[in-house]
């Protein structure tokens, strides 16, 4: 046997769609996961590393989620929902104690500490700069650094390569500008891959104002999402193992690589060059055991009850006790028992997968991959005990000898794929399709999407007809913001909502604002193209825009109409927005 026969890889994808600026309650998804799953996790990763363990932990940041924690709005906003919460667990206290209810009460005192320590953490060790401390991680080699989309948009449904090139050089000009260096890997959002070929509109008939072929019902050659990630610099992306299983399935079973491993894109007939794109699959075998509704680890009697809230603070104070029991039959928690079972479980996570590296190496005679992959909202905001969990999962791992933890970066570097896979158009969501984004219900949204994508392309064409050739700072603020909105609409997050009937009214309220943006922007744009005196309330209302959704400063709107051959070029604005 070698002296280790296999690789994990702990792979976290962090996302929070744009809700900073927007009511209390959407804000407080932000914040709720910064306080329950981001910082708890920073934490840990840190406490390992003064035990001399290396997390070693590939984690994605959304760039739309990276703009949010950056933005100056941010802080003094987190810090006051956290002081809120200490306050209610206060609160909560004295009214468990008036009750005689001391079990209640010592939890209530429990979630004031948790909540002072929190602020203590952000404010202090981190200089509350949440990115600073992740930026840390990685420059020490103690963790890898994701790039994705812009705004998570999903990218097979896009109307053009332009707006999927766009999405992606957005998403890695930013993840350059926070991180210092440009990105390796890359998370696709929902995992959504359409690879080279021809692609029709969803819909068979032309849109209005479509000026684009793809965008009215006709087939178009299109290039593969693999090709524009390697355009833009990138080294791989992750997949879901049902994706890659079932592009496997037309190959012959001697031909059929091991999904434990990490392969390129590519036919054999048309094998990718040297430099292709490579793909990690994430391992459905012993994620199951995290994701399951049933039988996965969060569903534990003793763990945290999710649902059942106290009074305005809305904290937890019961266990899950049954998972058939109405709320009303939950008991109290018990942390000590929670934070017991953190240890076994986390124990008995890293032996299975030990033992499915153990049996790949048996059957195959290679050092596998195992791909543990999640969203990272999982842990600690869903599931309450789930960064200590993650903690000592990395220390369990670690301490074996015959296994190793790494990134996935390391990984590639150290073992470069070998053979082709012909990924096929698929998802990780329901079915592996596209259906759980498109679908009767969705169906108004990318009709919206593509109409908006061709009123940017038809902008494009008259500042490129302009006879000076010379977009005016003003001209250019307006498509900037109009660019903002676009990206803003596309977010695969509404239609996720709206399918998923998962707040499907606030899906539908972020969709007619970001369309009824866009569309104040484009008749802007087109007043100004065309020398007329815009009025006072327009820009009034640009500026609202422009306080509300700031993202993407340096956003050059001309990313939406150049070829996608044209976007080698830097994305630059001068430093000083222009003035009126």
């Amino acid at each position: 046997m070698p002296e280790s026969f296999g690789t994990v890889a702990i792979v976290l994808h962090s996302h929070i769609p744009y809700v900073l600026g927007h009511n209390q309650l959407e804000e407080e998804w932000l914040f709720e996961a910064v306080a329950e799953s981001y910082l708890p996790l920073l934490y840990g990763f840190r406490r390992l590393i003064l035990q001399d363990i290396s997390p070693q932990v590939t984690l994605g940041l959304t760039p739309v989620l990276l703009e949010q924690l950056a933005d100056p709005r941010f802080a003094s906003r987190f810090v006051s929902y956290v002081e809120r919460k200490a306050q209610a667990a206060c609160c909560d206290q004295r009214t468990f104690q008036a009750r005689n209810e001391a079990l209640l009460a010592r939890l209530a005192g429990l979630w004031e500490m948790y909540y002072r320590h929190t602020a203590r953490f952000f404010q202090n060790e981190l200089a509350a700069d949440i990115i600073g401390g992740f930026r840390q991680l990685q420059m020490a080699a103690q963790a890898e650094i994701l790039a994705s989309a812009a705004t998570h948009a999903y990218l097979p449904l896009l109307g053009t390569d332009t707006n999927v090139q766009a999405q992606i050089e957005i998403g890695t000009r930013c993840y350059q500008h926070y991180f210092g260096t440009a990105a390796q890997g890359y998370w696709l959002p929902e995992c959504g891959y359409r690879p080279a070929g021809q692609w029709t509109s969803p819909f068979g008939t032309p849109l209005v104002d479509s000026v684009s072929a793809s965008l009215s019902g006709q087939a178009v050659q299109r290039q593969g999402i693999d090709h524009m990630l390697a355009t833009a610099g990138l080294r791989y992306f992750m997949v879901d193992q049902p994706q890659l299983i079932a592009s496997l399935a037309s190959l012959p079973d001697s031909a059929r690589p091991s999904p434990l491993r990490v392969h390129r894109i590519g036919t054999e007939h048309h094998s990718a060059s040297a430099e292709a794109v490579a793909i990690f699959a994430r391992d459905s075998e012993t994620t199951a055991r995290v994701w399951q509704h049933d039988g996965g680890y969060p569903g534990d009697p003793w763990y945290l009850e999710f649902h059942k809230k106290h009074a305005e603070g809305e904290l937890r104070y019961w266990r899950i006790t049954d998972r058939q029991a109405d709320l009303g039959a939950k008991q109290p928690y018990v942390p000590e028992a929670a934070f017991g079972m953190v240890s076994a479980h986390a124990a008995h996570f890293a032996g299975l997968l030990r033992e499915r590296l153990h049996t790949h190496w048996e059957q195959t005679g290679e050092k596998g991959i195992v791909v543990a992959a999640f969203d990272t909202e999982l842990f600690g905001h869903w599931w309450c005990e789930g960064p200590q969990w993650l903690t000592e999962l990395i220390r369990q791992v670690s301490a074996y000898d015959d296994i190793t933890l790494t990134t996935c970066g390391a990984f590639l570097r150290d073992n470069p794929p070998q053979r082709p896979v012909p990924l096929i158009e698929s998802s990780w969501g329901e079915g592996g399709d596209h259906r759980v984004w498109l679908q009767d219900s969705t169906q108004a949204f990318w009709r919206d999407v593509y109409q908006a994508e061709t009123a940017m392309q038809r902008l494009g064409e008259a500042a490129r007809g302009k006879k000076d050739k010379k977009m005016g700072a003003l001209e250019r603020r307006i498509l900037q913001q109009a660019g903002r909105e676009l990206l803003l609409l596309q977010s695969s997050d509404w239609p996720f909502m709206i399918t998923r009937q998962a707040t499907p009214d606030h899906a539908e309220r972020r969709i007619v604002l970001h369309r009824t943006n866009f569309q104040h922007c484009v008749r802007m744009a087109e007043q100004y193209q065309a020398g007329e005196t815009l009025a006072e309330n327009d820009w009034q209302v640009l500026e609202q825009m422009e306080r509300q959704h700031p993202l993407f400063q340096d956003l050059d709107p001309s990313i939406f109409w150049s070829s996608p051959d044209q976007h080698d070029r830097p994305l630059s604005l001068p430093a000083e927005k222009a003035k009126r």
